[in-house]
Parts: C-alpha cells; sequence; structure tokens
C-alpha cells in the first residue's frame, strides 16, 4: 500500500471521539494530535492540484492542512452557528473554495481559504425536523459551465446558481412531482408523503453527460437533465437490496462510471458500496468481498489513481481497495473512535 489515508470522525455516541484520523502506508491508525477532539468531522476535500492541501468541514469550522494533515488550523469562516457538512474545489479556479453546512448557508473564498464571504441562499426551510436545522450536504458544478453549480440540503431538497455561487434558488417543483409516485412516498421525521425525496444527501456531475446531475437522497438515486426541474427515478432497487444513499463520486480518467453508497436506513445494520459503468442505468457490487455491518455513511475515490477507493460505515469500520475493487482490504478505527462519517485516499 503507497497510499495516505485519512477518515473523519464524528462524536455520536458516548466517549466517542469526533476527530481525524491518518493511515500512512504500511502502519497503523493515528489520530491526528493537531485536530480537535471534538470537532466532528463531516467532510474531507483534498486539493486536486496540490496534494499535501487539504480541507475539512466540521461541526466546529472548516480547518485546512498544508502539510498533509501533520498540522491544521481553523479558517476565518465567521458565522460561529453554522455546522459545516461540504468544502469544494471551484475546477477552474483553484484558489475559489465553497463551504456549506447548516442552518442552510454557503460560503465563498476566493484566497484559498484566508477569507470568507456569504453567499446569498434563500432556502426556508420545508419542514421541522427533531435533529435541528436542514443542511446543505454537497455542492457540484456543471463540467462545462462551472457558474452553474448544484447543492442539496438534508430535509430540504435541492438548490440552483447560475452565477457562480453568488445566489441561490431552491427547486421543489420536480421533487414534490417524484413524491406523488406512491412508491415514493416517505415520512420519518414530519407528517409530510414528500419528505423522503426531500431528504438529500449528495449530488454528483460528469463530464461524459454534461447535462445531467444525479441526485442521492434517502430513496435511492434520481437524475435531472433540467437544472432540478424535473427527476427521473434510477431505480437502484433492482440491483440493490436496499437504496437508502449516502453518497456519489465518478471516477477520475472514467467519466462514465460512478460509484455510489447503499444502506437500508441512516442508522442500520448493513451496507455497501456500489458501482456503474453506464451513468447509472446498470449497477453492481463493487465490495462483495467485505461485510459492512452498519450504515455507510461515505467514501472516497483517489483524486489521480482510479483504481483507489476507501468507504467507511457508522460502526467505524473502513474497507479500501488499490486496485480497482477486484481486493480490499478491512482496516477498522480504534475503538472509541465515533462514527465514521466520510474519507479520503491520497
Amino acid at each position: 500500500m503507497k497510499e495516505l489515508m485519512l477518515v473523519g470522525t464524528a462524536a455520536n455516541r458516548p466517549n466517542a471521539i469526533g476527530s481525524m484520523y491518518r493511515l500512512r502506508p504500511g502502519g497503523e491508525w493515528e489520530k491526528l494530535t493537531d485536530f480537535p477532539d471534538d470537532a466532528s468531522v463531516q467532510a474531507i476535500t483534498p486539493h486536486p492540484e496540490r496534494p499535501e492541501l487539504l480541507f475539512a468541514a466540521t461541526r466546529k469550522g472548516v480547518y485546512r492542512s498544508t502539510d498533509g494533515g501533520d498540522s491544521w488550523t481553523r479558517l476565518n469562516v465567521t458565522d460561529e452557528t453554522i455546522q459545516f457538512w461540504s468544502v469544494v474545489i471551484h475546477p477552474t479556479r483553484p484558489d475559489t473554495l465553497f463551504a456549506a453546512g447548516g442552518p442552510v448557508s454557503i460560503y465563498r473564498s476566493d484566497d484559498g481559504g484566508d477569507t470568507w464571504r456569504k453567499c446569498k441562499a434563500d432556502h426556508p426551510e420545508r419542514f421541522r425536523i427533531s435533529f435541528g436545522d436542514s443542511r446543505v450536504m454537497r455542492i457540484a458544478f456543471h463540467p462545462v459551465n462551472p457558474d452553474v453549480m448544484y447543492a442539496v440540503a438534508e430535509i430540504n431538497g435541492f438548490l440552483v446558481s447560475e452565477d457562480g455561487g453568488e445566489t441561490w434558488r431552491g427547486e421543489a417543483q420536480g421533487l414534490l412531482e417524484l413524491a406523488k409516485q406512491p412508491y415514493l412516498k416517505s415520512r420519518i421525521e414530519t407528517d409530510d408523503d414528500a419528505e423522503g425525496v426531500f431528504d438529500a444527501h449528495s449530488v454528483c456531475t460528469t463530464s461524459a453527460d454534461p447535462d445531467a446531475l444525479f441526485y442521492i437522497c434517502r430513496l435511492g438515486v434520481f437524475e435531472s437533465r433540467d437544472k432540478g426541474k424535473t427527476f427521473r427515478d434510477l431505480e437502484v432497487g433492482k440491483f440493490a437490496p436496499f437504496s437508502y444513499a449516502r453518497d456519489c463520486r465518478f471516477v477520475c480518467n472514467d467519466p462514465k462510471k460512478m460509484y455510489a453508497c447503499f444502506s437500508i436506513s441512516s442508522r442500520s445494520e448493513a451496507g455497501a458500496l456500489y458501482a456503474s459503468d453506464d451513468l447509472g442505468k446498470n449497477w453492481y457490487r463493487a465490495d462483495s468481498q467485505v461485510n459492512p455491518s452498519s450504515t455507510m455513511l461515505g467514501f472516497g475515490v483517489h483524486p489521480t489513481d482510479p483504481n483507489g477507493v476507501i468507504s467507511v460505515t457508522r460502526g467505524g469500520q473502513v474497507f479500501f481497495t488499490t486496485d480497482g475493487c477486484r481486493n480490499w482490504t478491512e482496516k477498522p478505527l480504534p475503538q472509541g473512535a465515533g462514527d465514521a462519517f466520510c474519507a479520503a485516499m491520497l
């Protein structure tokens, strides 16, 4: 193993630590001592052009490392009330970043994270939920025109920007139409049958089909070709025994291949990583050699090696492959590490 791996955890259980862990080639997991124990890491974003530059979205703010994770600095994103769930880097302007979280908020930096300003993202709460405010979970760029951006909010649906992230609008009608289908009616937190399709977790795009966006929610994977005005179900239930979808990513050097992680529910005793080689038309189990025993909350793909993938579960299991899913290794986190929410392979 020549790759370096990072996993972020959340302190969602008694005596658990919500921090950052690193696995060096040939070594064991180490908790990064320069990262706070109570931050609860929701996303890890390596810079695609500078391998030593890393960003982390946490419940305590946004952090940056310039030395591969040895040291971390909390960035000056000014609103202390925001819990951050996502950091993305502009595909053509490497010093432009967006950080997002909840209550629904999106911030922008044009100097690599030194200074930030809040974007206009008017997106009122559609549902009253027990675990707090809805939050922006992921942001994606249109592959050809990066001024068009997409964002998803957990139990608040889909947002679009067409001015490079300066302003955002909610697109609800397409999701409301989906929720009219009897099999897509779902309610857990509210008395609204549309809740399930608005419970969004991730969004991704690909240069292989620039007009397509893939919307990930607790009811599966959906495709839109008109910036979220309408959606169609990719029917992952035909291929997987469960369809609670948490994340999706495309593979470098292969814009038609995507991965997505599925489980039974947000807290369950099973999970799996699936792959599609044809933009979501067909799916197959990518990690059949391993046995995730809790919800798979996230995964990462190597930014330059299409053979590298790492996945993590709520129970602290970590699985990785360096040969394109032919062989998998399990390397669980130390006891007490917390729920593993995100991972990166470098």
